[in-house]
């Protein structure tokens, strides 16, 4: 079991990291590049596409953003009811501590998200070690869900080697946390498969904005991003699985709408998401202004 102090030491070092201008440089610079491959990605497969500027079905790629945000939000939220279950008392505010670290996950490694929001909840007198117990929990509970909508594409069995691949290390440190651990586990399995209705919807819509895809392929569009999802999360050098996740779309779409539409489908749904995020951490600002004192402060008086 990691001691307290040690937490403490881990906190107060991702506080002086976030707080140095080359970290957020690097941080601000790796984001543009990823936000510039999918502009490129984009702009090269439009004139191969068979789609039409004139065709595209604004209302439907708005209704793709709007409920992409609202996932993100709903996992904001479930993080906290997550603290709760570990006996922390959450405040609704401490939702922009998860928001604002999310863009963390645009840095190589697939940690980054972890360690910003560890650091901007210590500022916030959010007791480090529930956030510690909180983070496996919710890896844990994302993933099975993941793997349950890609049952959608890929049958019972297919499912049940993405759960045995990727979720058996997070699982198994569920099971170190006890009765607590395991019922905010499970409750936060429930949670997600909200929040993974409103993604998979919200992929689908952005493919019918571009390709016209009737309602009847719902279903296996949001389990094919399911399935891309869980393989972007695997490749930890991706920041985001930027590339990763596009890749195996087109894999999956190819055959259903063709190559060029599959992958303006593909990065039409980064574009999206990266902007869900963006958003969501853009509005958390709001709330994050007014702290009494700065995360470097907070850490030394905890």
């Amino acid at each position: 079991m990691v001691s307290r102090e040690r937490l403490r030491r881990v906190a107060a070092l991702g506080v002086r990291l976030a707080n140095e201008r080359r970290v957020r440089l690097t941080a601000q610079l790796l984001l543009a590049a990823g936000l510039v491959f999918v502009a490129l990605r984009l702009r090269s497969t439009w004139h191969d596409s068979h789609i039409e500027l004139s065709r595209l079905g604004w209302g439907w790629l708005a209704g793709s953003l709007t409920l992409a945000v609202s996932a993100v939000f709903a996992s904001a939220f479930i993080w906290l009811e997550i603290l709760r279950l570990l006996g922390v008392t959450p405040r609704p505010s401490w939702a922009a501590v998860y928001l604002r670290g999310q863009l963390g996950k645009y840095v190589p490694g697939s940690v980054w998200q972890y360690a910003s929001r560890g650091a901007l909840a210590t500022s916030r007198g959010i007791p480090l070690r529930a956030v510690a117990k909180s983070f496996p929990i919710e890896l844990s509970a994302t993933v099975y869900v993941a793997a349950a909508f890609s049952i959608l594409l890929l049958g019972w069995w297919g499912a049940v080697g993405v759960v045995a691949l990727v979720a058996a290390a997070p699982a198994a440190t569920i099971a170190l946390h006890a009765r607590n651990g395991a019922r905010a586990a499970g409750k936060a399995v429930l949670l997600y498969a909200g929040t993974w209705v409103l993604i998979g919807a919200s992929f689908w819509m952005a493919a019918r904005g571009l390709v016209h895809i009737p309602i009847q392929q719902l279903p296996v569009y949001a389990g094919g991003f399911a399935v891309a999802w869980i393989v972007g999360l695997v490749a930890i050098y991706a920041p985001s699985g930027i590339g990763v996740r596009e890749a195996l779309l087109v894999a999956i779409l190819r055959s259903r709408i063709g190559t060029e539409d599959a992958l303006l489908v593909a990065a039409a749904s980064r574009v999206v998401f990266t902007l869900a995020d963006l958003v969501a951490a853009s509005l958390s600002l709001l709330t994050m202004r007014g702290s009494g004192r700065t995360p470097a402060e907070q850490v030394g008086r905890a």
